[in-house]
């Protein structure tokens, strides 16, 4: 065999490994715990409320602003006292539990963060 060939083979035997390395697990800190939702957006909280709703949380400056993420559109809320609110949204959270009054017609009640699921 010429030399081509033998580079041929090693770079294919390198894709096959690497190929076969998508299975391994590779973090090193913690449990097999999943604690994203797919979908959810990056550096976000999700939220399931009552009536199949659901909504997604980022916290900007240091928790100053939350930023809420709808399906139909998103809004920053300042921090008041123990709520978020732009004086027509509120946004209340305790602990891994929240309520978010979009409008007095529009409200998402008994909302809370999704348990870690196993891998």
């Amino acid at each position: 065999m010429n030399n081509l060939n033998y580079k041929s083979l090693a770079v294919a035997a390198v894709v096959l490994m690497l190929n076969g390395c998508g299975g391994m697990k590779v973090w090193p800190f913690g449990a097999d715990e999943v604690a994203s939702v797919p979908g959810a957006p990056a550096n976000s909280t999700a939220y399931f409320c009552e009536k199949n709703k659901k909504f997604f949380v980022r916290m900007l400056d240091n928790g100053a602003t939350a930023w809420v993420i709808l399906p139909e559109r998103e809004f920053a809320l300042a921090k008041s006292g123990s709520t978020f609110t732009n004086g027509v949204s509120t946004l209340t959270i305790q602990g891994q539990e929240a309520s978010l009054m979009v409008t007095p017609e529009n409200t998402y009640s008994a909302c809370s963060v999704p348990a870690p699921v196993k891998k």
